[in-house]
């Protein structure tokens, strides 16, 4: 772990209370969600139940997940001690490693956070015996998606300066992505997040919704990399 922009955001995020508060918050969710979603005995209509359990309990995941990185990227919700990119360009830092840090911190952190929701998710899929390779297409689905939209963060929390302008930015392209992707003709329509998971799960989805994402978030990286120079010029 050589690049200190990764260290110091793996570090900042570790000890900060808003970040726990996240976790938290997350971890209710889903709790409550399983607990209420789980069938009282098991019985012939369980799978049935649980089938929709997990996919609920997924669909949570991918909005939650994506929403809180790209929140935390974008600096609508401040980590303690976390370094913006702009205060590090001037440490001085160069534009690659800045990026490429907080990129990595970024999958990072969405990797922990699917870790930390995973036993809600194996407790209804263990009933319902779902596919391991089902489970785990979805995963990476979500960790794809909050990955570029938390690289789509980071983007705006260097090409906007005002907060709300930036917070209006961002709740209208996540708004797009979740809602506004609904309105795509089949088989487009799977690039939405949550119906995206759903059919991950059931092992239908195209590889290329999966090359989207990586493609714009790659896309922001570079678009982070070119607006972070202009601070040096």
């Amino acid at each position: 772990m050589s690049n200190p922009v990764l260290r110091g955001d793996l570090r900042a995020r570790a000890a900060s209370r808003k970040v726990f508060a996240i976790e938290l918050f997350y971890l209710g969710v889903l709790g409550a969600l399983a607990w209420l979603g789980m069938p009282p005995e098991l019985g012939p209509q369980t799978a049935e139940r649980t089938a929709s359990l997990t996919t609920a309990l997924l669909a949570v995941q991918v909005i939650l997940v994506t929403y809180f990185t790209s929140a935390c990227a974008a600096q609508e919700i401040a980590v303690e001690t976390e370094k913006s990119p702009v205060d590090l360009v001037f440490a001085p830092f160069a534009p690659r490693s800045i990026v490429a840090g907080k990129s990595v911190a970024t999958l990072v952190t969405v990797g922990y956070w699917l870790l930390l929701g995973a036993p809600f998710v194996a407790l209804s899929a263990g009933i319902r015996q779902d596919s391991a390779a089902g489970l785990a297409s979805a995963g990476a689905l979500i960790v794809v998606v909050a990955w570029s939209m938390g690289q789509l963060g980071l983007w705006l929390g260097i090409a906007i300066e005002s907060e709300f302008s930036r917070t209006l930015a961002h709740w209208a392209l996540l708004l797009l992505v979740f809602v506004g992707t609904l309105a795509l003709p089949l088989p487009a329509r799977t690039i939405n997040p949550v119906l995206g998971v759903a059919a991950a799960q059931r092992g239908v989805l195209p590889a290329a919704v999966y090359a989207v994402y990586v493609a714009f978030g790659l896309a922001c990286d570079g678009a982070a990399r070119l607006t972070l120079r202009r601070y040096l010029t």
